[in-house]
């Protein structure tokens, strides 16, 4: 008797392991993709490097100054991010082209369903023809 109940404590406690394992990891992954998300925002660049700035312990003129430069940096990047962007799907676009252009029908039905789509693109880069 005791023996049974102790094997039901043992699988019990071991059950309860293995789900807390599998809830953790499922949350972690979805903690991951918003911390990555969030990351790819602009805004998220400007608070992170004036939080940054902020273990200088600038004064108020100087915080102002630094906001500028940040403001500044961050437009920068923000086009060449954008830029980028359209240099890398202008590349895709050209090499789905050409390997389009030496398939034969059946592969290019079976190309169809594995090429980057345009709803890949991110929003705010439209396709450019």
């Amino acid at each position: 008797m005791i023996f049974r109940s102790r094997t039901s404590a043992i699988v019990l406690i071991s059950l309860l392991v293995v789900v807390s394992v599998g809830v953790g990891f499922f949350l972690g992954v979805i903690v991951h993709s918003a911390v990555v998300k969030k990351k790819e925002d602009p805004k998220f660049w400007r608070e992170a490097a004036l939080k940054h700035l902020s273990k200088i312990h600038p004064t108020e003129s100087q915080q102002k100054v630094l906001e500028r430069h940040v403001d500044v940096a961050v437009k920068h990047l923000t086009e060449l991010r954008r830029a980028a962007i359209k240099d890398i799907w202008q590349i895709v676009d050209t090499a789905v082209a050409a390997i389009d252009k030496e398939l034969t029908p059946e592969q290019r039905i079976a190309f169809e369903k594995i090429k980057p789509k345009d709803k890949d693109r991110p929003k705010d880069d439209p396709k450019e023809k």
